[in-house]
Order: C-alpha cells, then structure tokens, then sequence
C-alpha cells in the first residue's frame, strides 16, 4: 500500500506521543519491518512508528496487514489490544488512560483482557470513572422517569438494571433533593416584573406561577399533564421540582421534541398518557389570541365562542372520564375589541365542571401594559374599564 494512503486518527490510537528515536532506529532498517494494520478504509491500527520510519525514509510503499472492522469501538479496542502485547508496548500510563476512557465500554475482565494487566489494576485506575458513570446514569434514569410515559418496569429493561435498583435509584434521589419552594408567594395574587421563560412564547405562562402552583397543589412524582405545552414551562419546573410531566401540543416547538408530543386535543386524551394528578391547562385565550398561532379555523383562539366553549367542554368532560383529581386552568377575561363586551371565561368553566369545586382561585396581574393607546383613548371614551389580569383557577374532583 501506498505510505501516503494510510490514515492516522489521534482518537483511535493510543499514544501520548511518538517515540522519535524508535521512529529513527526503524527507518535505518525498513527491511526488517513485519506489516502494519489497517482496517478497510486505511484507517491505521497498529505501526504508528514503522509508518512514520517509511516516511522519514521516504519510502512510498508499506507492508500492509488488512483487519476487517465492523465498528470505532473494535478498531479502538484492536489499536490497544496489539501495542499492549508487542512492539513498542504501551506504558502504564497509556493503558489507564485507554481504560478510563473505554470504561462504559467494556467490562472490567475485557479490558485485563485487553490491556494485559491484572483486573485489579483496572478495578483502580477506573473507580473515579466508574463512579461518574453511575452518577450519570442514575441523572438519565432520574430524567426518563420524570417523562411520565416511561415506566420502571421500561427503565429497567433499558439499563439492564432490575425494577428494584429502578426503584432504588429514584427513592435517593427524591431523598437527596428539596422539591418544593423555600419562599413561595404567600397570597393570592401573584405578581412578577418580567417574563422569566427560557423560551420566548406567545402567552408564556411564567415559571414563576408555575412553581408555586405545584409547590401548593401537588408533590414529588405527582403527574402533570399540559395539552397546550408551548414554549415548555411546565417541561422545565417539572424537572426541577421533581414532578413527573406528560406534555402535547398541536405543534411543538424545535427542539422541544424529546419532552413535548404532538397532538391536538381535540382529537381526544393522547393514547400513551398515564393518569395525571393535575391537568393544567393554559388554553389560547380566544379572542385575544385570535391568529397568535395559526390561521387554521380548528385553532381555540380562532373560533366563536360557542365552539370555543364547545371545545372546552369537551376536554373537561374528558378528564372527568378519567377522574382527575385536580384541573388548574389560565385564561383572561376577554374584552370585545368593540364594545368591550365582557366574557368571564372562568365562570363558564366552572358550569362545565360539575364535580370539581374551587380549590384556590388565583389572580395574576399582567407585567406589562395590554392595550394599545387607542384602546386606552376610546376605554376612556366611552367610560370603561380595562382588564389587566389573568386568572388561575384550580378545581378539585369532589
């Protein structure tokens, strides 16, 4: 094979550095070489050095040894495994540095294998890295859980662990961590000076409010399910506060596709849901989101009242069937741009619940300033007043 056509990959050999005098000494006897690896697609695997002497002896062709791979992690393993055995062998140093990095590949018993050392060498020079490894192993499995549609049972099929180191894992973590507020809002109305989502939203409910819902209406693993997940604010209080989520959305924002499933509600409860302790709901506000999101006729905020209440009714009749205990729900009062003919939506809602009763009602003050200067100017004209706030209503199943 052509010198020229070998490929040396840094990441797959296992060197500090190369040894300039061995690099000599084998370019003054390029004869006496046995071949190099490589695998398929030249790609080196053992004889760093007796390539390196062709080319200092500018020598255009080698001999050459061609090893079938199917994989970086053969290759990886190969390149170790032949300068551990012959050669110029690898130092101690180069094969724990080998061993901590194919760790969470390999067992301890391949890499003795391997490396040709003793497994309690290996045992040692891995025992920080296994450490890691387990700790973000358990994060993954902590984070699965949250994700309301996997199951221990799931998990444990998927770490090849059992349903009770599962279980195990998830209890100390809950008993590491406090999952609830130091500080939350004492009363009733709930104000804040800003917009604090991570993703910018249209009608963003603020993590805010979102916190102190959970922290005063529901506990650690208790099931959150939002069928208007937007910009993810449940998503991310939930992993914080421990709180396990199921979350959809007629169209879920780029990459929030690993946490948010698309689904539209109005094609019923999605299949795979688990039943939730609370269902929150942060529905278009009809009329004030009219065109927010998309011109689509089917869209809350884009019907008539009657089918907009319609809708509503039908996705608490729903939850009913399931017989959720808790149904939290956010919405403004809308104000016809003409006329400001006043709707309570909250007052149509509860006639819609009839085996809920109000837990808490919440009033939650905008931030910023709603209205246009000439909808402040005929308010002002025609002797109205502006709603400026939003309510939060929570019911619980009687």
């Amino acid at each position: 094979m052509k010198t020229s056509d070998i490929i040396y990959r840094e990441d797959l050999y296992p060197r500090f550095e190369a040894n300039q005098s061995i690099i000599q000494k084998y370019s003054d006897s390029i004869e006496h070489l046995p071949p190099i690896k490589v695998n398929q697609d030249n790609i080196l695997i053992d004889g760093y050095h007796r390539w390196k002497a062709h080319q200092r002896a500018e020598v255009e062709e080698i001999k050459t040894d061609i090893i079938e791979t199917e994989s970086e992690k053969q290759l990886k393993r190969l390149a170790y495994r032949l300068n551990s055995n012959h050669g110029l062998q690898l130092s101690n140093n180069e094969k724990q540095k080998y061993a901590v990095e194919m760790i969470a590949e390999c067992s301890i018993e391949e890499l003795s294998q391997i490396l040709s050392v003793s497994k309690e060498a290996i045992t040692k020079w891995t025992q920080n890295a296994r450490d890691e490894l387990k700790k973000e192993r358990n994060r993954k499995i902590v984070e699965d859980y949250l994700r309301a549609e996997n199951t221990q049972s799931m998990l444990a099929e998927k770490y090849e662990l059992t349903q009770p180191q599962i279980k195990e894992i998830i209890d100390k973590s809950i008993n590491t961590k406090i999952y609830n507020l130091d500080s939350p809002l004492l009363y009733n109305i709930w104000n804040t000076p800003k917009q604090d989502n991570a993703v910018s939203h249209f009608g963003a409910f603020p993590e805010i409010f979102m916190e102190n819902l959970l922290h005063y209406h529901t506990d650690p693993l208790d099931i959150i399910y939002d069928p208007f997940a937007g910009g993810g604010t449940t998503v991310d209080v939930c992993k914080r506060m421990y709180r396990r989520y199921y979350c959809a959305d007629r169209k879920v924002l780029a990459g929030r596709e690993v946490d948010i499933k698309e689904h539209d509600i109005k094609d019923g409860l999605p299949d795979g849901l688990p039943k939730p302790k609370m269902a929150f709901l942060d529905p278009p506000y009809w009329k004030q989101a009219e065109g927010k999101y998309s011109t689509d006729i089917e869209d809350l905020g884009n019907m008539e009242l009657v089918d907009f209440n319609s809708a509503m009714d039908k996705l608490f009749s729903l939850l009913d069937s399931r017989k959720i205990e808790l149904v939290a729900v956010v919405i403004q009062p809308t104000q016809y741009k003409n006329g400001f003919t006043w709707t309570d939506h909250i007052f149509d809602f509860d006639k819609m619940l009839p085996k809920y009763h109000i837990e808490m009602r919440y009033i939650l003050p905008y931030s910023t300033q709603q209205y246009s200067a000439q909808m402040v100017d005929k308010a002002k004209a025609e002797n109205k007043c502006l709603c400026l706030n939003r309510d939060l209503v929570v019911w619980h199943r009687t």
